[in-house]
């Protein structure tokens, strides 16, 4: 009974010769973009960056002064590397000695090439391993070429934030993990999860979905083993810096959970335009919100919204992250599905919920979705990616040309970008989380042959069953 299918060449895997070439067109492409990107960019961009903070620290350690002991530090010990190999002259034009950031002098622009540089590469990493992902998954041409260029545009798509902050190291590490991890070493992946987790913390929230997937799929000493190589890559970076200073090393760690309403967040953003229709409220015969912001006075330094009831507004929206992590880990131990489909879904899903419900969200932190969006499988998948090219263009939009009318005044046209693209994370994160796929896949037509005269009509007990695609 031969089945015809209306699919196109887009809905079959690629054989490995065209995906080959699609990988390496990608590469390609990633270089073009992130030449434009980094061309683009104006000075005063580059000297309001974090650029400037790095390079202090690499400075101070390549001299030989100790982090968290010596000097303090906000970010946990394997961000280092991004740090100090510009420092140290890695990939620089020249010498780093004597920088200074406004206005830049020389020895400023040989540091911003070797951190770009390093971005860049990091970024290469990235789609290779996004790649080797998609490989394993067998995902169809279209997905495959969508994906291709949704993280070979990355840097384009985000703008300044993707050459002038350090996330695409922890997104490295995390495309890494998912590469081991969809090959069934989640061993490997797990130890990979443990070096992302010394480096930003957030992949911490992918480990309970890799450990619950290896159980279904291998039985707990498995899951036990993975979360020991994840528990002690994390502690073998953590460690020495401890020994040294315990208060300075738990502080980097502390600073991450502090401080209040991000302006940027969600929620914020929803307030700030609320704020400005203040007029409808009245009218309406309710108060208008009276909102301001401030910087904070302490740990990472961040723009905090300040009026009544935020401060429980926050509690409220870090216990409603907690519930919705929760179910995410049951829903991974009741799935079916296959593990990998599992694996790749529920981790995309995780950070996008932090995105989405976090107090914190920062424009740099889409970086964290394209080695995980481009992975999830059926029209889902795809929605989702192109969702997040959606968002990561407003981001662009939005940072850093919007972002000091926004700080200082809490403007409407400003909050009201934000809000979009906010609100598009928050449909993304919907969209991966639903429990029935909003996009089933369609039915292929089946045009079968007549039955032989006198048989009788039999179920087909060799039917293939419906893929992973179609059921997520």
């Amino acid at each position: 009974m031969p089945v015809v299918s209306s699919d196109g060449w887009w809905a079959r895997p690629l054989r490995i010769q065209a995906f080959l070439a699609a990988a390496v067109a990608a590469l390609l492409l990633l270089c073009l973009a992130f030449a434009v990107e980094v061309a683009s960019r104006p000075d005063a961009y580059i000297a309001r960056s974090d650029v400037g903070v790095y390079q202090r620290y690499g400075s101070e350690i390549v001299d030989g002064a100790v982090p968290y002991r010596d000097f303090e530090l906000e970010y946990p010990p394997g961000a280092l590397p991004m740090f100090v190999l510009p420092a140290a002259g890695v990939l620089t034009r020249g010498s780093t000695a004597g920088a200074s950031w406004a206005p830049l002098n020389t020895a400023a622009r040989h540091y911003q090439y070797g951190f770009a540089s390093l971005v860049f590469l990091l970024a290469a990493a990235v789609l290779a391993l996004t790649a080797a992902s998609l490989a394993k998954l067998r995902r169809p041409a279209g997905t495959v070429l969508l994906s291709f260029a949704v993280v070979a545009l990355s840097p384009l798509l985000v703008g300044d934030a993707f050459p002038g902050r350090f996330d695409v190291w922890p997104a490295a590490l995390t495309a890494a993990a998912l590469a081991a991890a969809v090959r069934y070493h989640y061993r490997i992946g797990g130890a990979l999860l443990g070096v992302g987790v010394a480096t930003k913390i957030y992949p911490a929230l992918i480990v309970p979905v890799l450990l619950i997937v290896a159980a279904r799929h291998r039985g707990s000493r498995e899951a036990i083993l993975s979360a020991a190589a994840t528990i002690g890559a994390a502690v073998a970076l953590f460690l020495p810096f401890a020994v040294m200073s315990f208060s300075g090393t738990w502080q980097a760690v502390r600073v991450q959970f502090q401080g209040g309403l991000q302006i940027e967040s969600l929620t914020s953003s929803l307030l700030v335009v609320a704020s400005h229709l203040g007029k409808e409220l009245n009218a309406l015969g309710l108060p208008a919100p009276s909102l301001s912001n401030r910087a904070t006075t302490h740990g990472i330094s961040r723009s905090v919204l300040v009026g009544p009831g935020l401060a429980q507004t926050a509690v409220v929206l870090n216990v409603l992250l907690a519930v919705v992590l929760l179910s995410i880990w049951v829903a991974v131990a009741r799935s079916e599905a296959q593990p990998r489909e599992d694996l790749v879904r529920f981790a995309a899903g995780s950070i996008s919920t932090l995105l989405a419900l976090g107090t914190v969200l920062s424009p740099q932190y889409l970086v964290w979705l394209f080695p995980l969006i481009p992975l999830v499988g059926g029209r889902r998948g795809v929605t989702a990616t192109a969702m997040l090219a959606a968002a990561a263009v407003l981001t662009h939009l939005w940072f850093p040309s919007d972002y000091i009318d926004y700080e200082n005044g809490l403007d409407a046209g400003p909050a009201e970008l934000l809000l979009a693209r906010n609100l598009a994370l928050l449909a993304t994160a919907l969209l991966l989380l639903s429990p029935r796929n909003p996009f089933p896949a369609r039915r292929s037509q089946v045009r079968s042959r007549p039955a032989a005269s006198g048989a009788s009509a039999k179920n087909d007990s060799t039917a293939r069953p419906p893929s992973e695609s179609d059921r997520l």
